[in-house]
């Protein structure tokens, strides 16, 4: 008997479906293990966007800035005139 026996090729044949079997095993987590990565990025891109100003946000900040900018020096020239009042009067 010289060549491979009915035995020798039905282990080898498990072997090699064994191995198949393993290597799609290694590749379904190496799928899933991308997939949540994937989604973990997703999320805090989703999360970062939604936090971020956009530029008609950004406009209205300053829109209400200058807002508050003329109402302070409203009120700081109104104290001023107050104040020289209360000196003269004084």
């Amino acid at each position: 008997m010289n060549g491979p026996t009915t035995n020798d090729l039905l282990i080898g044949g498990l072997i090699l479906l064994l191995a198949v079997g393993l290597a799609n095993l290694l590749i379904g987590v190496l799928l899933w293990w991308r997939h949540v990565s994937l989604v973990a990025r997703v999320t805090r891109l989703e999360v970062y966007r939604e936090q971020a100003l956009t530029h008609t946000d950004v406009r209205l900040v300053y829109e209400r800035l200058s807002s508050m900018e003329g109402q302070v020096q409203t009120t700081n020239r109104l104290l001023q005139t107050v104040q020289q009042h209360l000196l003269e009067n004084e």
